[in-house]
Parts: C-alpha cells; sequence; structure tokens
C-alpha cells in the first residue's frame, strides 16, 4: 500500500474500534428484524435513499459492497437476498459483518483488499458494485474504476457516491466545530491532504486521515472513460454541515457496463 493507505486504514481500525462514528457501529438485532421485513433501504450519501429502481434494473443478485464494511449495508443486502461480497481495507470494519453475519445466521463474503490496487475477484463476477462515499481516502481513481469495470458483469451496475468537490475550499474545522467564524476560502481545488502536508500547509489528524477531493471530471470522467455509461443520478445534503444552505454537498450515481 501507498503510505497514506496505510495510515487511513489504520484510522479506520482505530475508530471502527471505539465505534468513533456513525459508520462504525454495526446493526443491532432489532434493526435487522425492522430492515428484513421492509423494503430495501439504504443510502450512498447522507440525506437521502438510494431509489429502489435502482436495484430493479439488475440483472442478478451478486452484489459486492466495496469500501463500506462496519456490519451495516452488507448484513441489510444478505436480508433482502443478495449474494453479498465486502470488500474493506479495515479488518476491523470487517469484523462487524462477521459479527452481524453469524449473531443473525446469514451470509456475507468478507475481503480484506485495498482498492488501490487489483481487486481479488475474477473477471465478471459481480452484477452489482455499491460504494458509499469512501474515494475521499484514495488520490487516484483510475484504478477504481478500471477494476470496477472488470468485475462486473456486462450490464452490471456500480453505484456510487461521493462527495462534491467543493466543500474542500473551506476549512473543515471551521465549517463543523466553530459555527460563529465567517466561512472564508482556504483551499483550492483540488484539494490534497497529502500534498499540502509534505510542502506543510497542514498537520494531519489521525481521527480523520489523509483526504482528496476529485475533480467531477475525475469522479464521472473516469467513470465513462473505463466503459461506463451514466443512467441515473442525484445530489443530497447533510443538514448538519452549515456549508449545505449553499448548495448540495454529496452526489451519487448509477452507472451500467456496457
Amino acid at each position: 500500500m501507498n503510505q497514506y493507505v496505510d495510515f487511513n486504514q489504520e484510522r479506520w481500525n482505530n475508530v471502527s474500534k471505539k465505534k468513533g462514528n456513525a459508520y462504525s457501529i454495526p446493526l443491532s438485532h432489532e434493526e435487522f428484524i425492522y430492515i428484513k421485513n421492509n423494503p430495501i433501504d439504504v443510502s450512498l450519501t447522507i440525506g437521502k435513499s438510494v431509489p429502489n429502481e435502482w436495484f430493479t434494473k439488475a440483472k442478478g443478485n451478486k452484489l459486492l459492497g466495496l469500501a463500506c464494511g462496519g456490519g451495516q449495508q452488507g448484513p441489510i443486502f444478505s436480508a433482502k437476498g443478495y449474494d453479498t461480497t465486502i470488500m474493506d481495507f479495515s479488518e476491523e470494519q470487517l469484523n462487524k459483518d462477521r459479527m452481524v453475519a453469524e449473531r443473525e445466521n446469514i451470509i456475507i463474503t468478507t475481503v480484506q483488499a485495498d482498492m488501490t490496487r487489483d481487486f481479488p475477484f475474477e473477471n465478471e463476477t459481480f452484477d452489482i458494485i455499491f460504494c458509499p462515499v469512501s474515494n475521499v481516502y484514495i488520490e487516484d481513481l483510475e484504478n477504481m474504476w478500471k477494476e470496477s469495470y472488470r468485475v462486473l458483469k456486462p450490464g452490471g451496475l456500480l453505484m456510487v457516491g461521493y462527495l462534491n468537490p467543493w466543500v474542500y475550499m473551506y476549512d473543515g474545522d471551521i465549517v463543523w466545530d466553530q459555527p460563529d467564524k465567517e466561512l472564508l476560502l482556504k483551499y483550492k481545488l483540488p484539494f490534497n491532504s497529502r500534498q499540502l502536508e509534505e510542502d506543510g500547509n497542514l498537520i494531519i489528524d489521525p481521527e480523520y486521515g489523509y483526504e482528496f477531493s476529485h475533480t467531477l471530471e475525475e469522479q464521472i470522467g473516469g467513470q465513462l472513460k473505463a466503459g461506463f455509461a451514466m443512467i441515473d443520478f442525484y445530489e443530497s445534503k447533510d443538514v448538519r454541515n452549515r456549508l449545505t444552505k449553499y448548495g448540495s454537498d454529496y452526489i451519487a450515481n448509477l452507472s451500467i457496463k456496457l
């Protein structure tokens, strides 16, 4: 792994051990039962659920949850009849999926791997890839798009959520923790915390790790260059974020492997 990926992996392992954010808290038994008995409800971004019709477009039920360990989405998909594989670089996050699977007597295949490298799957293995906001933690998206395309079957679906890059122009501490301070532009895009650290302009907080904004050309254009066709799209907002009164801070899209 690259050095920054190692750092982020350790960060996620530490956060997961102490259930330090919402994505490291696995479903309770009561939540699982409710989900099992109701229509599928999963999110690629904060603020909006994935439209159910996205799933009805799938030709099969073999699903790869890409970088979405934590005992949340994986158990939902398994409960809804999907042949579910969860790939994540955090062993602690994968442990949450294993724990819920054992508790609820469901099957989830877990794979510890890094999406900046070749995915450990054969060509044309999956019908769906589901990737909630996670590519913010990798610097270069090209491998992620190419490998996603490779492991999907023809007609397979890529569901992916990502941050609208403009949110990275502002100081995150002021955005989240200092509501009385004036919002001022601070960073040029694309935001690259590794480069900012190297240049002495940023100190990486181990609670958050390295993050990277990506241009829409990298996000959307990257999918198209890999061979995907985009067939649906939406935006959403995290109402806890004071920037959202100015615009949507999340984007999600549905693409198909032609």
